[in-house]
């Protein structure tokens, strides 16, 4: 083969790479660990519009990832001591980074060597991914490197939301969906119409229990003694403001599941499963 033809060909090639690339505007961010410290490398920029997000976990430890986009002239030292807010009040009082942020969503828990993906309609400003949570020290996560901003701006990408094949509403307090869908995989629309922010999680019913056993376990006096859990994760979408609609795929099996919203209510000051934001799935 010419040199002449050669030069060709990788041209074509990597023309229509980035081709599918645009296409695909997939928002990749990765997450790697050195001792106790972390990076987090994403990019700097992403068109507006349809974006999938898609978080890669190389550290040793569970990456809980949550994508918020902020109000204007809100600085990240602002974000963080919001979040330090969140954080003394283990989840209950969100009403300072609610005053500077939206939540878009994110991930319950990404595992080490695992990946996780949901999509989102993102409209111009910048937007920040962080890490919720804390090392045994009991440091943030968001201060050791489980942090990064990035801004959407430019030309609109022109690409739009998948088609649901479930759409899960999450009300206050209530979780609306189907009584029963298919099993395998699932394109799960999930839209925040109430007035505080939720998030939404799905356990596997273990074989031989039930959902009364499922909320006897969270309810127990003692989580300690309650014994072993009466179902396996199965996933979720991490938090989303009121008013906000994020895509993700869920690829379950056949089965008895709960789906469910744990994040507590400052008005309420009660978890939001135990307001009535628990419900059951069959999944055939």
């Amino acid at each position: 083969m010419n040199k002449t033809l050669m030069t060709t060909l990788t041209l074509a090639l990597s023309t229509a790479a980035f081709a599918v690339q645009a296409q695909d505007h997939t928002a990749t961010f990765t997450l790697a660990q050195q001792n106790a410290a972390f990076t987090l490398e994403g990019p700097a920029s992403v068109a507006p519009g349809y974006t999938t997000f898609a978080f890669s976990n190389k550290a040793e430890q569970p990456f809980t990832p949550v994508v918020v986009r902020l109000k204007s002239d809100v600085s990240d030292a602002d974000v963080k001591t919001a979040l330090n807010g969140v954080m003394a009040s283990h989840g209950e009082d969100m009403s300072a980074i609610e005053k500077i942020a939206e939540f878009a969503g994110g991930s319950g828990g990404v595992m080490p060597g695992k990946a996780f993906e949901f999509g989102a309609s993102l409209t111009p400003g910048r937007y920040v991914v962080f890490g919720f949570g804390a090392n045994e020290d009991g440091k943030a996560l968001y201060d050791l490197g489980q942090y990064r901003s990035f801004t959407v701006a430019g030309a609109a990408s022109g690409l739009t939301a998948p088609s649901a094949d479930v759409q899960a509403t999450l009300k206050d307090y209530e979780v609306v969906l189907p009584a029963s869908i298919k099993a395998g995989k699932q394109v799960w629309q999930v839209s925040n119409s109430g007035q505080e922010t939720h998030h939404l999680m799905l356990m596997r019913i273990k074989d031989g229990k039930s959902m009364q056993d499922v909320e006897a376990f969270f309810k127990a006096a003692d989580p300690s003694k309650a014994g072993e859990p009466p179902f396996e994760d199965a996933g979720g979408l991490e938090t989303i403001s009121k008013g906000r609609s994020a895509f993700v795929t869920f690829d379950l099996a056949p089965g008895n599941y709960v789906v469910a919203c744990f994040l507590p209510s400052a008005t309420k000051h009660a978890p939001h499963f135990m307001l009535g934001m628990m419900t059951g799935l069959s999944v055939k």
